[in-house]
């Protein structure tokens, strides 16, 4: 996150960034923090949506202060706000059809082809080059985003018949000349609650959820050649226990991620 504040601020991000929220302990995504849905802490710090209003934010006012003279800035920066759940909201609106990503691909669980889209999820386009207070009511895809990246620098073929047909974000940035950063509107994060790791109960047997996950999480890294141990799934696993590793696992699969000793 720091490198991506340091170039926001230089001009120097690269043509593409992708910013992905902690989702773990001291998050700042919308969720409540995995450590208290899986080892059932009975707590929230901070809020799930307070964290998460706090990093984008962060993100909006990066953007929107770059005035390098060259490279990026905020003429010509588009910033998406994608969600990848509509986190239980009911959606009265039944899904609409969608062309399948493989028309030739057998069905999936319960018979599903992939031929309809799932309940409407929020999104946000923020760019110099869209008129204020834009209210976009057509149907876009998450793999518009796909299709967009992949006309914008000649990327090759679609992926999929999906992306394919997904609408175009580009069609968004419809004014002549860029608003000026100075007439955004202004935004302020309400302060976060600090994170206090002691209320982490590391000696706490992991919830039946925490557990499910934590096999299958196994399987996937032994899967993907890592040399994970043998754990007994029937046995309690403490939540320090299953930490420990998942890090050593994940180092393995990352080497990038391993602690480098002084």
């Amino acid at each position: 996150m720091d490198r991506f504040l340091e170039d926001a601020a230089a001009g120097t991000l690269p043509t593409y960034s992708f910013i992905e929220p902690n989702l773990w302990h001291g998050h700042n995504d919308m969720h409540p923090p995995e450590s208290a849905l899986l080892q059932g802490i009975p707590f929230d710090a901070p809020s799930s949506l307070l964290g998460g209003e706090a990093l984008l934010a962060q993100v909006y006012n990066a953007v929107r202060s770059s005035s390098s003279s060259g490279g990026s800035n905020a003429n010509n920066t588009l910033l998406m706000i994608v969600f990848d759940e509509h986190g239980g909201t009911y959606d009265h609106v039944p899904p609409p059809a969608a062309v399948a990503p493989d028309p030739t691909a057998p069905p999936g669980q319960m018979g599903f082809t992939f031929d309809r889209l799932g309940v409407r999820l929020p999104a946000i386009a923020i760019s110099a080059w869209m008129p204020p207070q834009t209210v976009v009511n057509g149907v876009h895809h998450h793999t518009s985003v796909i299709r967009t990246l992949r006309e914008r620098w000649n990327l090759g073929r679609p992926l999929t018949a999906r992306d394919a047909s997904a609408p175009d974000l580009s069609v968004l940035l419809s004014l002549d000349s860029p608003r000026d950063p100075q007439d955004w509107p202004d935004v302020a994060a309400r302060p976060v609650p600090e994170f206090d790791q002691a209320l982490v109960p590391p000696e706490a047997p992991l919830s039946p959820l925490a557990t499910a996950m934590f096999h299958g999480y196994l399987a996937l890294a032994e899967q993907l050649g890592a040399a994970v141990p043998v754990v007994d799934d029937k046995a309690p696993l403490r939540g320090q226990d299953a930490t420990a590793i998942v890090h050593e696992t994940a180092h393995t699969l990352f080497p990038g991620l391993r602690p480098t000793s002084s």
